[in-house]
C-alpha cells in the first residue's frame, strides 16, 4: 500500500523547511470525499475514477521548531504548502484507531486527512506523534 518509501520523504519536504529546522516525524494521508459520494461514484460507470480523482493526498511533517509542515501531493510533486505553529492552532482534533489516524484542523486554514497504519512503514507511529504534538499530548511508550 506504501506510495513513499521512508527514505524518499525528507528531500520532498527539505525546500519547506526553515534554516536549521529539521524533520522529526512524517506520515502520509489522504482526504477522500464523504463516503455516500463515494457509494454513489461506484454505482455509476466510471465511478471509481471520480473518487481517485477527487482524493487528496498528503505528506504531513513535525519539525524540531515546532512546526507541522502539510504537503499537498500529486505524485511526487508539492501542489500546495501549508504550515501551522505547534500550540497556535485552533480546532485541533485527532483520533486513532485500529487503522486509521485522524487528524483535522479547523483553522487557521482548515486541514483533515486520515492516515493508514500501512501509508507507509512507520505511518502509524510517526502520525500518532504528529496527531499527539497537535493536541499537546505526551506520546504513550
Amino acid at each position: 500500500m506504501a506510495v513513499y518509501k521512508d527514505e524518499d520523504v525528507p528531500p520532498i519536504f527539505a525546500p519547506h523547511l526553515n534554516p536549521g529546522e529539521q524533520l522529526v516525524n512524517f506520515a502520509f494521508g489522504v482526504k477522500q470525499p464523504h463516503i455516500l459520494l463515494i457509494f454513489l461514484f461506484i454505482a455509476t460507470i466510471g465511478g471509481i475514477i471520480a473518487v481517485f480523482l477527487m482524493t487528496k493526498n498528503y505528506l504531513v511533517g513535525l519539525t524540531t521548531h515546532g512546526r507541522v509542515v502539510v504537503l499537498q501531493m500529486s505524485g511526487k510533486t508539492v501542489k500546495a504548502v501549508t504550515a501551522y505553529q505547534l500550540g497556535q492552532t485552533q480546532g485541533v482534533k485527532t483520533s486513532t484507531g485500529a487503522i486509521f489516524t485522524h487528524i483535522k484542523i479547523a483553522g487557521p486554514t482548515p486541514f483533515q486527512a486520515k492516515f493508514h497504519r500501512l501509508g507507509m512503514k512507520n505511518n502509524r507511529q510517526h502520525s500518532v506523534a504528529i496527531a499527539s504534538a497537535l493536541e499537546g499530548r505526551q506520546i504513550a511508550a
